[in-house]
């Protein structure tokens, strides 16, 4: 599955799946951990871009500002049961 996750945040950079929420990366890293339901980044974080697949998976993106000012990106994938299964951050990938 992380081929998948890589591919689709390679993808960010698309308008159609541009991280629609930005969120102090502090925020990010404490409420989001592995094991995690969707609930808690829900009410926590808000909503955001998600990506939904048949199998049950889900993909959510949040930007948030890093130090620099340069604007990161924040993966979570959710397996079938709503609970974060990875977590990726790094800066937002653009197309040009």
């Amino acid at each position: 599955m992380t081929p998948i996750l890589l591919a689709l945040a390679a993808c960010s950079g698309t308008r159609a799946l541009q991280a629609s929420k930005d969120v102090p990366y502090a925020t990010l890293s404490q409420t989001v951990q592995v094991g995690s339901s969707q609930e808690l980044v829900r009410a926590t974080l808000g909503e955001s871009t998600a990506i939904r697949f048949d199998n049950g998976n889900s993909v959510w993106m949040y930007t948030y500002p890093d130090a620099s000012g340069v604007q990161g990106e924040y993966v979570i994938w959710f397996g079938p049961d709503g609970l974060v299964r990875k977590v990726r951050s790094g800066a937002v990938y653009r197309v040009k």
